[in-house]
């Protein structure tokens, strides 16, 4: 009988269940951190030659991504795109495919004023960021070498202009600041002109 009774109550459950899914919104799974979108930096003007600036592009690209709830902005392979900071939005993963690279720039002007905001990516409180691709992202960082020291590398570069002191004056190349949920993976990390 007890059998019987659990039987029963199984059944009217499962119905229940399932007269009551088709009243509520159906429950998306989350893919790494972004939504379905993938924008290419190429098709907002990006010119990938590694020698004129495509922040504007990547930037925009990335604001559009994440204005569409989230998703991939791609950087083709075979390119160099050169950049001063930008900024990562949540839900939003660079690809950046085999064969492409970020290189970010050398001059002190391609930074925030705040030095502790020196860096090629930035996010800052976001949520279900990441960075990916198979490619690299390259500091440069052999362009900041002012003097060379047998004993290390001394890479002195813009103490000189008063915004900060001593031999941590140079941009990182990565950095999540208060944010939650974020992926880096497949991805080169190379030529750091400082830490990471």
């Amino acid at each position: 009988m007890a059998v019987l009774l659990l039987f029963f109550l199984a059944l009217h459950f499962s119905r229940s269940i399932s007269t009551l899914a088709q009243f509520l919104p159906a429950i998306q799974l989350r893919e790494s951190g972004c939504g379905g979108a993938v924008v290419s930096v190429m098709d907002y003007g990006a010119a990938g030659d590694g020698r004129r600036y495509d922040t504007w592009a990547i930037q925009a690209a990335i604001d559009e991504c994440a204005a569409m709830g989230g998703g991939r902005v791609l950087f083709p392979a075979g390119r160099d795109y050169l950049t001063a900071t930008v900024v990562l939005r949540s839900r939003v993963v660079l690809e950046v495919e085999k064969g492409a690279r970020i290189l970010g720039g050398t001059r002190e002007e391609d930074y925030p004023a705040d030095a502790a905001r020196w860096y090629v990516v930035l996010a800052e409180n976001v949520t279900g960021a990441g960075i990916t691709g198979g490619g690299e992202i390259n500091g440069q960082g052999e362009a900041f070498v002012v003097r060379r020291d047998p004993r290390k590398n001394v890479m002195v570069s813009w103490n000189r202009t008063g915004a900060c002191l001593g031999d941590e004056c140079r941009p990182r190349l990565v950095g999540f600041i208060d944010s939650k949920d974020v992926r880096i993976w497949d991805i080169t990390l190379n030529q750091t002109a400082y830490w990471w």
